[in-house]
């Protein structure tokens, strides 16, 4: 018996020296929403997109990657946020870990996924992962490629949340940012009645891109529909005024009234007058 496992600790052991953790590829997404999803290993940290739906960031110890992902969505922010725990197979070809959504208090969900062969990229791009630019961020003027005059304004406030106002066909956008405004998981919607969960990453200084789906993220319903988005940095910055072109605008109860400490004062006065004219006239 002592014979059996130290031949069976003995192969695993040979099997991780020939085999390297690989974290760089392309894997199944059954365990999310169908699909495809790809991963890129940058220094200690892993990158990646599944389904088109959403994106993913967490720190590698070996075999191991620990971390955050983000999904498009509308309603509840902690729907579509979470954390994550995977682990690679010692050939290399699968991982299997689970994933919990916050707004479920840390129930598990397996993530089980294989590695793809031909024709997806057996090594895709940092800009297939959405790895982000840590230098960038998604705020400002923008036009799509290919369609220079449809221009889209995004604008963040001070609560995290992110707007934003787009033109041909004209609409608007909503959710929320993550990572120091380098990444944007939300709900797009256009004048036309299309709308759909989006999300977005600056993946440079001057290049968003990002995925649209047509509806709510459904699993392997509409991933078909969905549409690859890339931003062209156009202005550095953006207005309220920009990002508020259409649509209902930020939350109102989350902004301050402009000049509101002026409002304030002047409204005091005007009682104050009111009450003195009452006592003596």
């Amino acid at each position: 018996m002592i014979k059996v496992l130290f031949v069976a600790c003995f192969l695993t052991a040979l099997a991780v020296a020939q085999h390297p953790a690989d974290w760089h590829g392309s894997w199944t997404a059954n365990n999310r929403y169908g699909g495809a999803m790809y991963s890129c290993p940058v220094g200690n940290t892993l990158y990646g997109v599944y389904s088109n739906a959403g994106f993913f960031e967490g720190t590698i110890s070996g075999r191991t990657v620990e971390g955050n992902y983000w999904e498009g969505g509308r309603g509840y922010r902690n729907d579509y946020q979470g954390s994550f725990r995977i682990t690679l197979s010692a050939d290399n070809n699968e991982f299997d870990g689970f994933y919990t959504r916050v707004s479920e208090d840390g129930e598990e969900r397996r993530w089980h996924e294989t590695r793809l062969g031909a024709p997806f990229p057996p090594q895709p791009t940092r800009d297939q992962c959405l790895v982000p630019d840590r230098n960038a961020n998604l705020g400002g003027g923008f036009y799509r490629e290919n369609k220079q005059h449809a221009t889209q304004y995004i604008c963040r406030d001070n609560y995290a949340q992110v707007y934003g106002s787009f033109s041909e066909p004209n609409g608007y956008l909503e959710g929320w940012s993550v990572r120091n405004n380098t990444g944007f998981h939300g709900y797009r919607y256009e004048g036309n009645g299309n709308e759909g969960a989006y999300i977005l990453r600056a993946v440079s200084e001057n290049v968003a891109r990002g995925f649209y789906w047509k509806g709510r993220v459904v699993h392997s319903q509409n991933i078909e529909l969905t549409t690859e988005d890339v931003l062209i940095r156009s202005h550095e910055e953006a207005t309220f005024e920009e990002c508020e072109q259409f649509g209902p605008g930020f939350l109102t109860r989350l902004r301050a009234p402009t000049n509101s400490a002026a409002s304030v004062s002047a409204g005091f006065v005007t009682l104050v007058v009111a009450l003195l004219s009452v006592l003596f006239f």
